[in-house]
């Protein structure tokens, strides 16, 4: 009898071990990263200081809901983070809900490097105050969700003032995209001296560039799926532009344009 007392409360335990485990509650938390890309542009560096970086939650109002996920500052040089390369500016655990803006803090120090010489880059005191992004984001539980950032140095430097020492100043053009949602276009474009600029234009009107590399190759990375007209120029006036119409674009896809010629006028 004694034995079999043992063996029951044992079993019993057991039974009420895996009750706990079958109710115990799911986690009501995930994880958010945020990754920083740029396309290739007409510059030696461009050095972007990056005081914090934050998350709204969609369920709040404007002031409230937002989550620090960095508020270390760090320097990046945005043309290192090309052609799939990229910065990893701040990742944190939140809670699971759907979130609609990451805001960038851009400090000063920021700054150009152009023919060797660098130069100050001007900050207004709104990028300071934070730049905001929409993004469409849901945070599950015990999953991790990347957002990319993707500057587009051509756009984002504006060079005004005198043209023999121009003053560069800041105002981000930024898309925001989930990894698992975008594709990519990419080239080889001949001949690759002086680099060419290429201009992507989605069927939404939406405008983005790059340049080549050392090769002549290029890369859009992050593009939203959809169709979009591509124009290779060159800054030599010998040669004519090249223009591809209804290139397509498909989640999680490299569309690849081959080589590019430019033909002599």
């Amino acid at each position: 009898m004694r034995t079999f007392f043992f063996i029951a409360a044992g079993s019993l335990m057991l039974a009420l071990a895996g009750c706990d485990k079958s109710t115990s509650p799911q986690s009501d938390t995930g994880f958010m990263q945020v990754n920083m890309v740029d396309s290739p542009a007409a510059y030696d560096q461009v050095n972007i200081v990056v005081d914090s970086v934050q998350a709204h939650i969609a369920i709040d109002d404007s002031t409230a809901g937002w989550f620090t996920l960095s508020n270390t500052q760090a320097t990046y040089d945005l043309l290192v983070y090309v052609n799939g390369n990229f910065a990893v500016i701040g990742s944190a655990e939140l809670p699971v809900g759907r979130y609609s803006q990451i805001r960038l803090f851009v400090g000063s120090g920021s700054n150009v490097v152009v023919d060797g010489e660098t130069k100050p880059l001007v900050i207004p005191s709104g990028v300071q105050s934070g730049v905001k992004l929409n993004i469409d984001a849901v945070i599950s539980a015990d999953v991790t969700t990347t957002i990319t950032l993707d500057f587009d140095a051509n756009l984002s430097i504006v060079k005004s003032g005198n043209p023999t020492d121009p003053t560069y100043s800041l105002k981000p053009v930024i898309r925001t995209s989930t990894t698992s949602s975008t594709g990519l276009i990419a080239g080889v474009v001949v001949p690759s001296s002086p680099r060419p600029v290429i201009w992507a234009t989605s069927n939404t009107g939406a405008v983005i560039s790059s340049t080549t590399d050392a090769s002549g190759g290029f890369r859009f990375v992050n593009l939203e799926p959809g169709t979009y007209t591509i124009r290779v120029t060159s800054d030599e006036a010998l040669y004519a532009d090249r223009v591809f119409v209804g290139v397509t674009v498909n989640a999680e896809a490299t569309t690849n344009l081959g080589s590019i010629t430019l033909e002599r006028r």
